[in-house]
């Protein structure tokens, strides 16, 4: 995947380790030069255009957000559970806090599962905890980025890593529904962002500004902390984040516009982004550990085969022994 820098003899060769070469640098600005380039382009009428509503698309849509975050987190997991790093338990934790957050909002989704939503919601909720879970990401990289540095309680954790990433779910869980009970039961007290099903409000634009600034700042901490190859495509990941809550906030100020569907699309392709690096680097480390036993096998069996050639046999001996010295009369 890269070639690494000289690293200390007793640190893995991990995601969150290995500092990116110069084609995972060029692939990582080369995504975001294209990602800015489609925002260039939607953020015209282009993005205004009132399309058809698709009830389906919403589920959709989340379920495939729910699974690559899913296994995103479950991934990220096992990288804490082998470096004991309080940055990756939380970056892991972002990961399992957007992708259960995406479970009520599917489900109070107006036209998802219900014409008005299930769960008894308003209004007001589904844009709300949508709202939360953009700020909830960022929040955990700043987390990510602020704690690389710290040095982690690796005695603390002897183990009981199981036992650490079983009470980091329990309490994201925990966080999650308690939010959506909020948002449920407080939805009519809770600030104006939808006039009607389809139509934003002008506050709307006031709170997608905040989220945006709050990702640039995620952005900001990442670049000048920025050391490994999870953090660059960190930065990537942010980047569309930041992208996706202007296509779907600003243009038209409505669902179901071609930004608002375009938006969506970019929150697809950056639950994918770290998914598709991590799944790369299990299958390069294979592949390293596949030949460095091929190599130990061969390095065992070289030496014995000279060897075995170099020997006479013992029938061989016995015969250069036995044979009679011819003399001239």
């Amino acid at each position: 995947m890269m070639k690494p820098d000289i690293m200390p003899e007793d640190q893995p060769f991990t995601l969150s380790t290995l500092p990116p070469g110069r084609a995972q640098k060029r692939l990582a600005l080369a995504v975001m030069l294209a990602f800015l380039g489609v925002l260039l382009i939607l953020a015209g009428g282009l993005s205004n255009i009132q399309l058809r509503r698709i009830d389906s698309f919403v589920p959709a849509y989340g379920m495939a957000m729910f699974v690559n975050d899913m296994i995103t987190a479950v991934l990220l997991f096992n990288q804490f559970a082998i470096l004991r790093s309080c940055a990756i338990l939380a970056i892991s934790t972002g990961y399992l806090f957007t992708a259960l957050m995406l479970v009520p909002w599917m489900l109070v989704f107006p036209g998802a599962f219900a014409p008005a939503g299930l769960l008894g919601t308003g209004l007001q909720s589904t844009d709300w905890l949508n709202a939360v879970r953009y700020a909830g990401f960022p929040t955990f990289v700043i987390a990510y980025t602020l704690l690389k540095g710290v040095n982690s309680p690796k005695r603390l954790w002897e183990g009981s890593v199981g036992a650490t990433i079983l009470s980091s779910v329990a309490m994201t869980s925990a966080v999650v529904c308690s939010v959506t009970v909020l948002a449920i039961v407080g939805d009519a007290y809770l600030p104006r962002i939808m006039l009607d099903p389809v139509h934003f409000s002008t506050f709307a634009l006031y709170l997608a500004g905040c989220l945006i600034l709050w990702n640039a700042i995620a952005l900001t901490l990442l670049w000048i902390r920025q050391r490994s190859v999870l953090d660059l495509w960190l930065m990537a990941v942010v980047c569309a984040y930041a992208i996706e809550i202007y296509l779907v906030s600003y243009p038209g100020l409505a669902r179901f516009s071609a930004g608002w569907y375009a938006g969506r699309v970019f929150g697809f392709v950056s639950s994918i982004l770290v998914l598709i690096v991590l799944l790369h680097e299990i299958t390069t480390l294979y592949a390293q550990l596949h030949r460095a036993v091929l190599a130990q096998r061969r390095e065992r069996e070289a030496p014995a085969m000279p060897f075995r050639h170099q020997l006479p046999t013992k029938s061989n001996s016995h015969s250069q022994r036995s044979k009679p010295v011819q003399t001239q009369d």
